[in-house]
């Protein structure tokens, strides 16, 4: 697994490659831009571990398209997000052979031509609301599965609700499931989507089906919330097989 990005050449740079490469991700496609601060996020959470961020891109805002074009042109599955640029997003998106995840997080519109190259996008509620053209997101499970099977294209929907769990919408099966989130004392939230959009990719790239890869995540997701901070260490990939083994999945109603 590895990331694209930019930091600064700063000591913070320094210290969130190290960390990286300690975790295990590959940081080869990593640059380091002279002169620019490396990205920052600050994380307000609330008494029931909710979360507010404000990021500051830094030298992730220098990203090149070329950088990832060239980074993801023999991935097996390629994750995408958009706090980087739209040229970015596009070269990322279009390079890449494999399967392409979006998480269209930070939430903005996104161009039909460029979705028409993604096989997986993965909303929160704020974001499947934007992508469909609503003022409110789903509330329940049943209809985040209908706002996600009315999204124009042909890519499948992994609707992450939180404590709720996630709903998977594969459209080319027309298929609905509600994956039931483990119940867990929930401390910080911050980081939990991109948990569950981490390890469902590298599911997928490990050759499971995209409804067990959700499962994986969703757990993976839920655990992560039990310790402050945005980067646990994640449970290794047989424990959270083995706990996704055991999730609720419920059939949600056809169109």
């Amino acid at each position: 697994m590895d990331l694209v990005a930019c930091v600064g050449d700063d000591a913070y740079g320094t210290a969130v490659v190290a960390d990286l490469e300690r975790a295990g991700v590959g940081t080869t496609h990593v640059r380091a831009v002279r002169g620019a601060r490396t990205g920052t996020a600050t994380v307000a959470v609330d008494p029931r571990g909710e979360n507010l961020i404000v990021v500051d891109l830094g030298a992730n805002a220098l990203l090149d398209p070329d950088d990832a074009g060239a980074a993801v042109s023999r991935a097996a599955v390629t994750l995408v997000q958009l706090e980087v640029g739209d040229d970015v997003v596009d070269a990322a998106i279009r390079s890449s052979p494999g399967v392409v995840v979006l998480n269209p997080a930070p939430a903005r519109a996104l161009r039909a031509d460029l979705l028409a190259h993604v096989d997986v996008v993965v909303p929160n509620r704020v974001e499947l609301a934007l992508l469909a053209g609503q003022e409110a997101g789903p509330r329940t499970p049943a209809q985040a599965a209908a706002m996600a099977r009315a999204l124009p294209g042909t890519f499948d929907v992994v609707v992450s609700m939180g404590a709720d769990g996630a709903v998977v919408v594969e459209r080319r099966a027309n298929v609905a499931v509600h994956v039931v989130a483990p119940t867990v004392d929930a401390v910080d939230t911050t980081g939990a989507g991109d948990v569950l959009c981490g390890v469902l990719a590298a599911s997928l790239a490990g050759g499971h089906p995209l409804a067990d890869a959700v499962r994986c995540g969703v757990v993976a997701a839920s655990v992560s919330t039990t310790t402050p901070g945005a980067r646990a260490a994640p449970a290794s990939g047989t424990a959270l097989r083995a706990r996704a083994a055991s999730l609720t999945v419920r059939d949600l109603p056809g169109p």
